[in-house]
Parts: structure tokens; sequence; C-alpha cells
């Protein structure tokens, strides 16, 4: 009997054993060390670096491995790379969040890495099981962060709020996966191209849909949303908007467009459902916000709409699209929120409109840096946001879905209002007493690292475009 984890199997996963021994370093470090501040960031940086580097020595690699329930190949790896870099930005600017808040250090990078960790397998799985576990582990991480400031009521509240409904979807998720084995007797990815469909498949398929759909914050199952990102910590809202939403995404691109063959018609108007409501009621709800965190937090919501219409193209045009579209929301969001964080203040008292009045006048810099990433999500030419909704539209033409672009390219227009509203209280309306803010050097270079690749990739996508489809099965 040959063993059950193999050499091969131990080198494929080298990027995830790096983050993970690093995220276990952090919280050894921070307990028994002496001014473990002053290089908690430099331990996480270069463990994160390891992994890339790991990375890219595997990138041509493809096989399967831990009884084949991890598949490696250009997608997961290319998926890879953006978890590690949205971990690295999240925990390089959130240095100085911690420190203006007073917070610890090892125990919020620790729980940054280990949900880095579950992404990576969750982009990597071939079996439904192993998507579950992951998303799980993913979960509790990100419940821990959204109350990590837990004398703060509003971060105790979203906590809360993310884990019961969350326990609330993984029930879903458990009931859709038994129907599944008891209709195809498999929850192996690869299997579930030949089954053949019955009503037990297509219920279980729908019931499992629902614990995607949660994490993306998808309408009808968003109303979570909102609430649990206006009132978690800025630095991890950005993380969750954006990584753990991504995650998912490269897993819709393997289960829905690539793995299920013939019976991708069962689904396809159940997505394309979603994505019309996700639109709807992610841009008219933003419409009325007057807090910035809870305005990004229902555009989300549309983004997630935007995004389906790949997802319902059904090719492999339309899986490039949904792959560079999650990277271009990566970016725009990874920005909005480390200029958040920054002008929300101590205790991130002045994240509303009115206490953004004028602060183009007293930081014309912050308030240039998210007009660039506002622009970007309001899909304005020249970034890297008007691009993403480019390649998501021909994904739909091309697919012949041409109301549904229609209904979307409606709906972008709409959302442009809200995403400039924000522009004008910063640049028009007149000055407020600010919060004294600080831009630290972390954070001013995660934002002009941000400012530079939406733009660049705004004006120059092919060398993103084209890396992102030659990932591709």
């Amino acid at each position: 009997m040959g063993a059950l984890v193999s050499t091969k199997d131990i080198m494929l996963i080298l990027p995830e054993l790096a983050v993970l021994v690093t995220a276990f370093l952090v919280l050894v470090v921070d307990a028994w060390g002496r001014n473990r501040e002053s290089y908690l960031n430099i331990l996480c940086a270069f463990g994160l670096a390891v992994a890339a580097y790991f990375n890219y020595q595997l990138f041509g690699d493809h096989g399967r491995a831990f009884a084949y329930m991890v598949l490696r190949d250009k997608l997961a790896f290319f998926a890879n790379y953006l978890f590690i870099f949205c971990a690295f930005v999240t925990c390089f600017y959130a240095r100085d969040y911690l420190v203006r808040e007073n917070r610890n250090y090892g125990e919020f990078y620790g729980l940054v890495l280990f949900a880095t960790v579950s992404m990576m397998f969750i982009a990597s799985a071939s079996h439904l099981v192993l998507f579950f576990l992951c998303l799980e582990i993913m979960s509790v991480c990100l419940y821990a962060l959204a109350g990590f400031v837990r004398d703060r009521d509003l971060c105790v509240e979203a906590a809360l709020k993310y884990f019961l409904m969350g326990a609330f979807s993984a029930g879903f998720s458990v009931v859709g996966m038994a129907l599944i084995y008891a209709s195809v007797g498999s929850l192996d990815i690869v299997k579930l191209v030949t089954a053949k469909p019955d009503l037990l498949f297509m219920i279980g398929l729908a019931l499992f849909a629902v614990s995607f759909f949660f994490k993306l914050s998808a309408a009808p199952f968003h109303v979570w949303a909102p609430d649990v990102y206006q009132g978690s910590p800025a630095p991890v809202t950005g993380f969750m908007m954006t990584a753990a939403k991504a995650a998912i995404f490269v897993f819709v691109v393997r289960f829905f467009i690539d793995a299920l063959g013939v019976n991708k018609a069962l689904w396809i108007n159940l997505v394309m459902f979603v994505s019309v409501v996700s639109m709807v009621i992610g841009n008219f709800a933003a419409i009325r916000q007057m807090d910035v965190k809870r305005l990004l937090a229902y555009s989300s919501i549309a983004h997630a709409g935007y995004a389906f219409v790949a997802v319902a193209a059904g090719t492999k045009l339309g899986a490039t699209a949904v792959v560079y579209y999650a990277v271009a929301y990566c970016l725009m969001n990874l920005g909005a929120f480390a200029v958040i964080s920054v002008l929300a203040g101590e205790g991130e008292k002045a994240s509303d409109l009115e206490s953004l009045q004028g602060v183009a006048v007293e930081h014309p810099v912050l308030a240039a840096a998210f007009s660039v990433f506002l622009f970007s999500l309001a899909g304005m030419p020249g970034t890297i946001g008007f691009m993403g909704k480019f390649y998501v539209f021909a994904a739909g033409l091309k697919s012949g879905l041409y109301w549904l672009v229609l209904f979307a390219l409606i709906n972008s227009a709409i959302a442009a209002y809200y995403y400039l509203k924000v522009v004008y209280y910063m640049f028009m309306r007149d000055p407020v007493s600010l919060p004294k803010v600080k831009v630290g050097v972390a954070t001013g270079i995660v934002m002009l690292l941000l400012v530079v690749l939406v733009i660049r990739n705004g004006l120059a996508p092919n060398c993103l475009y084209s890396f992102i489809a030659a990932s591709l099965p």
C-alpha cells in the first residue's frame, strides 16, 4: 500500500505551507518576543515573499494531490499570487491602523494569514468537501477579524451577525452536498462533469450555490453585508471584501464554468436572476447611503451582479473576464479602504460623507487617490475598473446575453452617481473640522502602488488579461 501523502503532494502545496508556517511563527513571536511590534511586519512580508517564490517555481506544474482533492494548475497558482498580494497589502497598511487604535499585531496578522491559506486551498479545491472545510475555516478567521476591536459596539455587532448568517448558509451547503452525493455518488468536481442531471442533483446544486452566493454578498443573500462591512475595522472590510470574494469567484470559474459540462444549462437562469437582483438592490440602496463604508458595501453587491454576467456566459472568455474582474475589484477596494482607514480617524468616527466635506483642501493627495479608486469602481475609462467591465460585458455579448448586458450597462451608469457623489463632497463642499490624520509610510506606499496598478492596467490591460487567459485550462 502506498503512502497516503507523497512527497509530490507536499511539494505541490509549498506556497500554502509557507503562509501557514508564517502564521504560526507570527503567533509565537507575538506571545514570547520582545519589541515584537517592530518586526512582525517584516516576518509577514518575508513569509509571503517565500510563498510567492514557491508559487513561481511551481507555476508550470500540473497535478492532483491528497487523494485527488487538490488540483494544482495555472489558475490555482495565479489565484495564489492574488491572495498573497491581498494579504501583503492588508498587513502592510493595517500596521498604521493597529498603532493608532492600540491593537494587538500578532492576532491580526495571524488571522489574516490563516484566512489566506484557506483561500489558496479554496482556489485549488477539486472536491466539494475540501471547498466546504476551507470555506468555513476562512469564515471563522473573518468572524474574528470582524470583531477584532472588541470594545467597539459596531464591531461586535458585525462579528455576531456575520457568524449567525454564516452558520445559516453553511447548513444549505451541507444539505446541498448531501443531495448531490445521493444523486451522483461522488463529490469530486471532475466526476460531476459527466453526471446525469436529475431533480435531486438540481436541488442539491441550488442549495450548494447558496453558500457562495452568501460569501459573495449577492442578492438576495446580501442582508448581512452592509452591517458587517460598516462595523468591521476598515482594513478587515477591505480584506474580506476583496480576497475572500476573489477566492469564491475562482471556485465558481472552476466548478460552474469549467466542470459542469453539459449541466451548465441547469443553472444559467439562476445566475442571471441573481445578477439582475444584485445589480438593482446594490445600486439603488447605495444611492441612499451617507456612510462611505456602507455605500461601498452596497456597491459590492452590484459588482457581484456585474461579474455574474460573465459567469452566465459559461465560456472560457467569460471565465477570463470573471478572473480579471476579480483582480480589478481587489485593487480598487483595497485602495479605497486604505484611504478610508486614514480619513476615518481614531475609532473610525468620520466615515460618513458629512465628515469628508472639503477633505481635498486639507489632504489633497488622499482625496486624489480616493478619487482614482472611486472612478475605477464607477468604470471610468483609463482605469482597471473600466477594462474589467468591458471584458465582462464583451463575454456576455459573445454568448448572446444582450438584454443582460444592456441591463448591466444601465445599472453601471446609475452607479456612477453615488461614486461621483463622494468625489463631490470631497472637492466641492466647504471643509469641516476633520479629525487629525497622519498617513504612515506603509499606508502611503500601499496607496501609491494601488493607484499605479489601477491606472496602469486601465491604460494597458493586455499583459494582465493575456496572463489570466493563459492560466485558464
